[in-house]
This record gives C-alpha cells, structure tokens and sequence, in this order.
C-alpha cells in the first residue's frame, strides 16, 4: 500500500487560513442577504401578479361555471414568467445559504486542525 506524505502546517499558515476563510465568510453573508431581498422582492411580485391574473380571470368567466383550479391554471399561466423568475431567486438563495453553511464546516474544520496543533507543541 503506498503512502503519501503530508506536509503539517504551521500555527501561523493554519491562522492564515481562518482569516482567509472569515473574509470569504462576510462576502458570502453580504451576498446571501441581497440575495435573500431579490428572491422577497420576486416573490412578492410573482403573488401580486397571480392575484391580479386571478382576478382578471374570475372576472371573465363569470357567466361560465369554471372550477377554482381552472381559475387558478389561467391565472399560472398568465404570471408564469414571474414565477420563475421568484423560483430561480429561491434556488440562488439556497445556493448561497449552502454556501454559507460550507464556509462554516471548513472553518471549524480550520479550528479543530489549529487547536490540534496547538495542543501539539
């Protein structure tokens, strides 16, 4: 079995490291909450408009007996572009949340490594 070597870092490299990862940390918190307004704003502009279209829809087929899930469907496909624009907002957002949740894990990760090394000397 053939074995690798791995260099160990120093105190200092491992400090370096965790500083590194808490900047990535606060660009990736800016960046999730205007990431976090975008997808409020498009939800909100998605309901709107499906409301409205909802409207418009009962509306014009009062004088027809019309399920409310037929309502509805006229009412989605009229406020479709809106709603995907709202999903995609979302999924950036789940995006950046994970990121968010990945810098945390390897900056413990960081930390767990520096207390080792700490421990070791």
């Amino acid at each position: 079995m053939p074995t690798t070597s791995m260099r160990v870092l120093s105190q200092g490299e491992i400090e370096a490291m965790i500083g590194g990862l808490c900047d990535e940390m606060a660009d990736e918190t800016e960046r999730y909450a205007v990431i976090e307004e975008m997808a409020a704003e498009a939800e909100a502009d998605y309901k709107l408009q499906f409301a409205q279209c909802l409207i418009r829809v009962a509306d014009s087929v009062s004088d027809r007996r019309t399920s409310a899930g037929e309502r509805e469907a006229l009412a989605d496909s009229q406020s479709g572009e809106k709603f995907k624009i709202w999903k995609i907002q979302d999924a950036r957002r789940r995006a950046s949340k994970e990121a968010l949740l990945s810098l945390r894990a390897r900056l413990d990760a960081m930390r767990t490594l520096s207390a080792n090394v700490r421990n070791q000397t």
